[in-house]
């Protein structure tokens, strides 16, 4: 699973046609910079949220999208179906609604697979945070990867435990927070599911070896 991270319809709109790219993911910071905001209120963000629900609904390329619960169980479940209710193919257009790593929003996992959306926890750290996450029935976690490598030296062994929680249980882990090239390479040994920045998944195909080796190709074939 490839999707780009962003909340700007446009750049949605754009970014699920480039090679590979399956869908999209968003958060609570995204949404609000797309809206030109500091913080959205709560029904601001819900109408948002449908209308990326209803952008990923129409759009072809468009398989699996996250948008992030918010507020006590009863809200999450609400805002799941609200979401729903603009997709007209829920099984070919996947809902994920991502959680963060509690109690309360664990406990909603069953309701909302009963309701016919994924379930991500996301700013997973730990093998314990991944672990219940997986029992309580996730389908799967987010690690910020570039905010565990940049605050924690040690962070290939917390990232690799998570890595085995969630493998060994069938689940999806999801990397996030991937600023740059050398963070994907590194995060490419624990997991292929990543979700990209734009300006990031510009420089994907980036390779000044490639780059050369397309020269040589050209320069031996008269146009």
């Amino acid at each position: 699973m490839l999707l780009v991270d962003t909340a700007d319809r446009h750049a949605v709109a754009r970014w699920v046609r480039f090679p590979g790219v399956t869908g999209f993911t968003t958060n609570p910071t995204l949404m609000a910079r797309a809206a030109g905001v500091e913080a959205l209120r709560a029904r601001e963000y819900l109408a948002a949220g449908t209308e990326l629900a209803r952008l990923a609904s129409d759009a072809e390329t468009v398989a699996d999208f996250m948008i992030q619960g918010f507020g006590t169980p009863a809200q999450i479940m609400e805002q799941a179906e609200t979401y729903l209710r603009t997709v007209r193919d829920p099984v070919a257009k996947r809902l994920w609604i991502k959680l963060p790593p509690t109690r309360e929003a664990l406990s909603c996992c069953a309701e909302l697979h009963a309701l016919g959306c994924k379930t991500l926890v996301t700013a997973v750290f730990t093998a314990p945070q991944a672990y219940l996450s997986m029992k309580a029935g996730a389908d799967g976690v987010a690690v910020y990867l570039g905010r565990m490598m940049r605050l924690d030296s040690l962070w290939r062994e917390p990232m690799q435990a998570i890595a085995d929680v969630v493998t060994g249980a069938g689940g999806t882990l999801l990397l996030a927070s991937l600023p740059d090239l050398e963070t994907v390479q590194r995060g490419l040994s624990y997991s292929q599911d990543l979700t990209l920045p734009p300006q990031v998944l510009e420089t994907m195909l980036a390779s000044d070896l490639s780059a050369d080796a397309v020269a040589d190709f050209n320069a031996r074939v008269d146009a």
